[in-house]
């Protein structure tokens, strides 16, 4: 687990009447070229206003998709301008040229009339996922300090995560000091009859370290969505046409054994046939027929994996339990999510995070049920298994 040895209040000496370099994540989800959920850039004003009280310029550096390195326009950052104008209610420029052609005067020169800089998606620089020296160098050339805002990027090695703590004072920000805080308190559960790990989702080939990490540390880890159909075909179930993913039979068969007594796995689900033109029907696992496809936990499980909460003082949520985004196929998922907030332990603490999580919470408005909700993705995923990653690991230089 790694530890910050700078805080963000540190940054204070260091801020006063400079210009700030702030790499953050604006990779909202953007439709019909709308912002659909605002969170990732709401989670960040507090940090914008506090350097802004400190007299600082800011520079905003962000990523959108992965447009590999291309100048791709569906990619651009312009579509963001006006939602963080109304959420920091500050005036931005948003600066498309290549910076790589400009020179410090040129940005600079912009901070006469705006409060906030935002450059052009920092993906579309080949150099940026490369590391590059020189682009870190000029990266750094426009500011006097760095601020990490950006956990959700912090397990990559890019130019605007860890290249740029070699050339500039760098500091963590409010937000990602916070991540940091909270996610550590699932490293202090000693007792393995304590902890609950909720694994959700399509591929659990993308999560074979969690799974392993808590199913060691934790009393339980429960397993829905498509992952538990892998598990359950391991196990020599008919799953008929369920999404599974074959290659990790093996993987899940020596997980199975070695972690029985603790991986819960549903016992009765929701099915339908795989062209959904059946209405649902609720089977016990043994009892699915070839044509039928598993779309959500059925009600016993959605019962045991309630009362598992109930019973437990920490919980660590990850991925839906079933089909989320097609209704009624979310109602597993929420079901169990109402234990978050039946818990009535008072020392109770819950955690959620990683992938489309935010999103999920959001529209199941259960967002505000937990004690802490991780804005990373991946980087989310490294953590809490114990990883180590280079955007917090430079910080600490």
């Amino acid at each position: 687990m790694i530890t910050l040895k700078k805080k963000f209040s540190d940054s204070y000496n260091f801020v006063f009447n400079k210009t700030v370099l702030m790499r953050v994540d604006l990779n909202v989800p953007i439709s019909d070229h709308k912002i659909t959920d605002s969170t990732r850039i709401s989670k960040i004003v507090p940090t914008i206003l506090r350097l802004l009280e400190q007299k600082a310029k800011i520079i905003i550096i962000s990523h959108l998709g992965r447009p590999k390195g291309d100048w791709n326009e569906s990619f651009s950052l312009s579509v963001l301008v006006n939602e963080i104008e109304i959420l920091t209610k500050k005036k931005v420029f948003f600066l498309k040229n290549n910076i790589k052609s400009i020179k410090r005067d040129d940005v600079e020169e912009k901070f006469k009339d705006h409060d906030l800089i935002l450059f052009e998606n920092i993906r579309f620089y080949p150099e940026e996922e490369k590391n590059e020296d020189k682009f870190v160098k000029k990266l750094s050339s426009f500011a006097d300090i760095f601020i990490n805002e950006c956990f959700s990027c912090s397990h990559r090695a890019h130019a605007s995560i860890s290249g740029i703590p070699k050339f500039l004072p760098s500091f963590p920000g409010e937000l990602l000091e916070n991540e940091i805080l909270n996610l550590k308190n699932l490293f202090l559960v000693k007792n393995e009859n304590e902890g609950v790990a909720i694994l959700g989702g399509s591929k659990i080939s993308t999560k074979i370290k969690l799974i392993e990490f808590y199913a060691k540390k934790f009393s339980k880890v429960l397993v829905g969505g498509a992952m538990a159909n892998t598990i359950l075909y391991s196990k020599g179930i008919d799953i008929g046409t369920s999404l599974h993913e074959k290659r990790m039979t093996q993987f899940c068969v020596d997980l199975i054994t070695k972690y029985k007594d603790k991986i819960l796995l549903p016992i009765d689900v929701i099915v339908v046939d795989k062209k959904f033109k059946t209405s649902p029907k609720v089977k016990l696992i043994e009892k699915i027929a070839k044509n039928e496809m598993i779309v959500d936990i059925g009600p016993q499980s959605r019962m045991l994996f309630y009362n598992e909460i109930l019973k437990t003082s920490v919980l660590l949520w990850n991925g839906p339990l079933g089909l989320c985004e097609q209704k009624p196929f979310d109602e597993g998922t929420n079901y169990v999510l109402g234990a978050i907030k039946s818990n009535k332990n008072k020392n109770f603490f819950s955690v959620a995070g990683g992938g489309d999580t935010i999103s999920l919470l959001n529209q199941l408005n259960c967002f505000n049920d937990f004690s802490f909700v991780s804005t990373g993705g991946g980087a989310f995923l490294e953590f809490v298994q114990g990883s180590s990653m280079p955007g917090l690991t430079s910080l600490n230089h």
